[in-house]
């Protein structure tokens, strides 16, 4: 192994595929397909033929190992016979084993008549018949419980083995592809048909790629590390290579087995198969069809087995109802949306709705147990409530957004909105949402609090007056209220620099983050005298002492001036009632249904006097003395 330049990537090719995929056949562009398909429960297949970085084709086998009913097979030993195992073409090895999915395995060769010595680590159940080699030092295990593992010897030959796994299912294989998302460089590579396998980072998805090759006009091959490389980007943390050339071979059996890709296992003739003595096949039971599920549970707790669902797979939906506990307890598979109507759903395992949207509605509850980080693209409270203690909301491995449509009360739960992830409040009603702390990260990319018309309640000790008008200042993104990360407003961006954040520290420590306007020091909901009276009895006013929201800073730089005046007067709100309801018909106007006339000056003109004189009067006191 060393170091080589980065091979030629697919780049463009593969950010297509991530963005564009989509159950059945992709329209061509720039000379690249893809189709997708489900052909077994836990079983993805997505065919890729690309022009990029050469002529190529290529199938990827992504397999869920949370599905109940998969089940894994490794070419047994042929017992006192001579070499390891019986020989077999890769269709034979799925005839002989009744597989849905088979593939070839490791390294072999041909010892006398169908029998082949196996090059690598190999157990089939539990059996161990063949020990590392030179050059084939490493493998993938499988436990009984469908538990993937890559394993490399410790030794170069033997079993020795790290991580220090039982050997269950064991496919021997060569060389190292993918190093904890690294790819490993091998000097003098060539092109050729290549056969992979790839674990995510969570080891809960395992990958099979074959990649045609020595096929002119339909695939020419790649190298090792270009195999890595594709492997990355389908999701692969860790690879090995195993058996490639005329080997490479992939077979489905719906029913009857057949070939996937094409290989070129003698004489390079394509559409041959070759005979080995190291094969992987995989059981999975049919694609269930689509249905809509409902469980009522009417009093205490049942897990999801109890209620007659041992796993949830392509459920178009799930509705609970009654006021009793249902406890999600599996990794489930469907995409549906979950509507919690009554009661109280339970999640006891993070992947328990890894891929479905809940919406958690009045009087409801969502319940996270200590100790789980649940996965899922969506979370809409409509004035249900969240019951937890930290709740993750990214992209990556937490829930991607919490959507607030009703007031809710979840004084227990601490946000910690990072990446990719978003707090969403409703825009067309006063939402208000109470929790017990937040956390927001504001680099490039961030996490993001978008209040919309609402309000958020934080406990005290949640967030530091400084760390609030920080990611305040993050959303404010310079006045208009449209940062990509930090808390902001949707409502204020819209209403053209006329509303904002606003921010309360209570005395006992707790914080009130709420749509306002520039003067609304007491957010409650209009801009009058009192609000001014209130910043000129701060004594903040001029003075160049820090100063918060309820002490005049408008504009979040920390003090109260003159500047934040102007703000009042820009937001337009002084003297003309309801924050809320203008900033509604503000709204409507820019939709053209309703015209709203600008605020006369003369209100605020005469309460900005107030104001001034308010404060030169406090200000001339103070340097008379008693």
């Amino acid at each position: 192994m060393v170091g080589m330049p980065t091979p030629p990537r697919a780049r463009v090719f593969i950010a297509c595929l991530t963005v564009c995929a989509t159950i059945g056949a992709l329209p061509a562009a720039s000379g690249q397909t893809t189709t997708i398909s489900r052909p077994f429960l836990g079983i993805t297949h997505k065919h890729f033929e690309t022009t990029v970085p050469r002529l190529l084709d290529m199938h990827l086998v992504e397999i869920d190992l949370d599905v109940m009913g998969l089940g894994f097979v490794v070419t047994p030993s042929n017992g006192s016979a001579a070499g390891e195992t019986v020989g077999r073409t890769t269709r034979q090895f799925a005839s002989a084993f009744a597989t849905q999915v088979a593939v070839n395995g490791g390294f072999s060769a041909w010892t006398s008549g169908s029998n082949y010595v196996v090059e690598g680590l190999a157990a089939s159940r539990g059996a161990v018949y063949s020990e590392f080699q030179e050059f084939r030092t490493f493998a993938l295990n499988i436990s009984e419980d469908n538990v993937a593992t890559i394993v490399r010897s410790t030794t170069n030959t033997g079993t020795a083995h790290s991580p220090d796994v039982p050997l269950y299912n064991t496919l021997p294989g060569e060389a190292r592809l993918l190093r904890n998302g690294t790819i490993v460089q091998y000097e003098n590579e060539t092109l050729h048909p290549r056969t992979a396998v790839g674990l995510s980072l969570d080891e809960r998805r395992l990958f099979i790629l074959t990649v045609d090759g020595r096929n002119s006009g339909h695939s020419l091959g790649v190298t090792r590390p270009e195999l890595a490389d594709f492997l990355r980007m389908f999701g692969a943390h860790n690879a090995i290579n195993l058996d490639g050339g005329g080997s490479s071979t992939l077979v489905f059996s719906d029913p009857q087995p057949r070939l996937v890709n094409v290989p070129v296992g003698v004489n390079n003739v394509p559409g041959s198969e070759r005979t080995v003595g190291s094969h992987f096949g995989i059981y999975a039971p049919p694609v269930p069809p689509a249905r809509d599920v409902a469980v009522e549970v009417a009093l205490g707790s049942l897990t999801q087995g109890q209620a007659g669902h041992p796993q949830l797979v392509n459920a178009l939906s799930l509705t609970k109802s009654g006021p009793g506990t249902l406890v999600l307890d599996v990794a489930n598979v469907f995409t549906g949306t979950t509507l919690i109507r009554q009661g109280e759903v339970r999640i006891a395992r993070p992947l328990a709705l890894q891929a479905s949207p809940i919406v958690v509605e009045q009087g409801a509850t969502l319940t996270i147990d200590p100790g789980t980080r649940p996965i899922s693209p969506r979370v809409t409270l409509e004035g249900g409530t969240l019951s937890a203690g930290l709740i993750a909301v990214n992209a990556l491995d937490g829930i991607g957004k919490l959507v607030i449509n009703g007031s809710s009360a979840m004084p227990s739960v601490g946000l910690v909105v990072g990446p990719g992830g978003e707090v969403a409040f409703s825009h067309f009603s006063r939402v208000r949402a109470e929790i017990g702390s937040l956390s927001v990260e504001q680099a490039a990319g961030g996490g993001r609090v978008d209040l919309g018309t609402g309000e958020l309640l934080i406990a005290a000790g949640g967030i530091s007056a400084e760390t609030l008008r920080t990611i305040i200042n993050a959303g404010r993104n310079g006045g208009g209220w449209d940062g990509s990360a930090g808390l902001t407003s949707s409502a204020a961006a819209a209403s053209g620099g006329t509303r904002a954040v606003g921010y309360v520290i209570g005395p006992d420590g707790s914080t009130r983050a709420s749509f306002a306007a520039p003067g609304d020091v007491n957010l409650n909901g209009s801009v009058d005298v009192f609000d001014l009276v209130a910043v000129g009895s701060s004594g903040s006013y001029g003075s160049g002492r820090p100063a918060v929201w309820s002490q005049g800073d408008f504009t979040y730089d920390g003090a109260s001036n003159v500047f934040d005046l102007v703000a009042i007067e820009t937001g337009g709100a002084y003297g003309r009632g309801d924050v809320l309801a203008f900033s509604v018909n503000r709204r409507q106007e820019t939709l053209g249904t309703v015209a709203v006339p600008e605020p006369a000056l003369l209100p605020v003109a005469v309460g900005l006097a107030f104001f001034l004189a308010f404060a030169t009067i406090r200000s001339t006191l103070k340097v008379a003395g008693p």
